[in-house]
């Protein structure tokens, strides 16, 4: 259950009109259970999920009236680790996001560390990682589909919607004196929805990804930089100078919440250094077809299915990869779900550390074999 806010504490000249025309509201998610992975590190492992489902998170979201109907609007979003009550998201009190901004009938302004259109408009809507989060991510997430980073420091501007249109910019600045691009970020994207169809298309581009959204703290040129990369498939090319992302998807809407979709994402990682844990120069591009399911065979009872294939080709190696997620979604109540959900993935050919490539499905922690298979259990209350 949402809990509203009224302000306790003001000051006194602005109490009576902060207490009729804003609110707060307390939102949240817990979220835990089991995991059994056949091939964590080189052996099997069976323990608490560690919030890759949609990790457990509290946030405090508000919004004032102020009149002509434009209302100032905040989100402050913790994410934690319900399994050992420790901070995600690299120790961040906030590190889901934090941002405030104005919402009016003209569109919606909002400045801060904010979430982006590949997560917002095509994972979440469209994409497997809005069903199973992570672990329906593509091999650690490199498409950011399920929020690998967000972009801090960053303005965005979300239009209305125009005939079933609306469209999404975001911009981050790189905030280094004498260099205005180089931990810079923007993204473009447009989404379409119409009765039962609805669909997206988006680009990202990065300058400096291992430091603007990876959070290393020492740049690549740095003798001293390692990867901060944690899936063996992509961490290899994050001194990139670059990482450029397009993503389109469609779906189809039937019955009574069942949808069909597909998406497409294009990722290249371009102009990288030769360091000791990238071992490569050049560019790596990554191609991701995905195909998924969802059908509620009675209004309790959710099952879904997906297929994600993916192609990696960069100067004398390529990988592939494919990953099924397969399992059901039972409705407790309003606020309280479980879901059983299995994940196979197959890897082969060469990845980007210039080893054989290994299964690694979403944050589960690589393979030391091809194959992966992960069985996952949750129960999951939002409030």
């Amino acid at each position: 259950m949402r809990i509203r806010l009224l302000p306790l504490i003001a000051f006194p000249a602005l109490a009576s009109v902060a207490h009729a025309q804003s609110s707060v509201t307390l939102y949240g998610i817990v979220n835990e259970g089991i995991n059994y992975i056949s091939n964590q590190s080189g052996g099997s492992v069976v323990g608490l999920i560690k919030g890759q489902t949609n990790g457990s998170r509290w946030g405090l979201r508000g919004a004032e009236d102020l009149g002509g109907g434009i209302k100032a609007i905040f989100d402050l979003e913790n994410g934690f680790d319900g399994s050992a009550g420790t901070l995600s998201q690299g120790g961040r009190l906030f590190g889901r996001s934090a941002w405030m901004g104005l919402q009016s009938p003209y569109g919606r302004l909002t400045l801060g560390r904010q979430y982006d259109a590949m997560h917002d408009d095509v994972g979440e809507r469209l994409a497997a990682t809005g069903i199973w989060a992570w672990v329906g991510s593509h091999q650690g997430d490199f498409d950011n589909l399920n929020a690998n980073f967000r972009f801090d420091d960053s303005i965005r501007y979300i239009s209305p919607t125009f005939a079933g249109f609306k469209f999404d910019g975001e911009f981050a600045p790189g905030g280094t004196p004498g260099n205005f691009g180089t931990s810079r970020r923007y993204q473009l994207a447009m989404t379409y929805e119409s009765g039962p169809v609805l669909g997206a298309v988006a680009y990202e581009n990065i300058n400096n990804p291992a430091v603007s959204v990876y959070d290393s703290t020492v740049e690549p040129t740095n003798p001293a930089f390692k990867s901060p990369g944690k899936s063996p498939s992509f961490s290899g090319y994050l001194s990139a100078n670059t990482q450029a992302i397009f993503a389109a998807g469609v779906g189809y809407r039937f019955g009574t919440g069942g949808q069909v979709s597909f998406v497409y994402t294009r990722t290249v990682f371009s102009d990288m250094l030769r360091t000791s844990t990238t071992p490569n120069i050049g560019s790596a591009t990554f191609n991701s077809y995905e195909g998924n399911v969802r059908y509620r065979i009675v209004p309790t009872l959710l099952v879904a299915a997906a297929y994600d294939y993916t192609t990696v080709r960069a100067p004398g190696r390529a990988a592939h990869y494919h990953q099924v997620n397969f399992g059901p979604d039972y409705i407790l109540s309003k606020a309280t779900d479980i879901q059983l959900s299995g994940i196979w993935q197959h890897a082969s050919g060469i990845d980007s550390t210039g080893k054989a490539a290994v299964a690694t499905i979403g944050s589960l922690g690589a393979s030391t074999t091809p194959t992966q298979i992960a069985v996952k259990f949750i129960l999951r209350h939002r409030f």
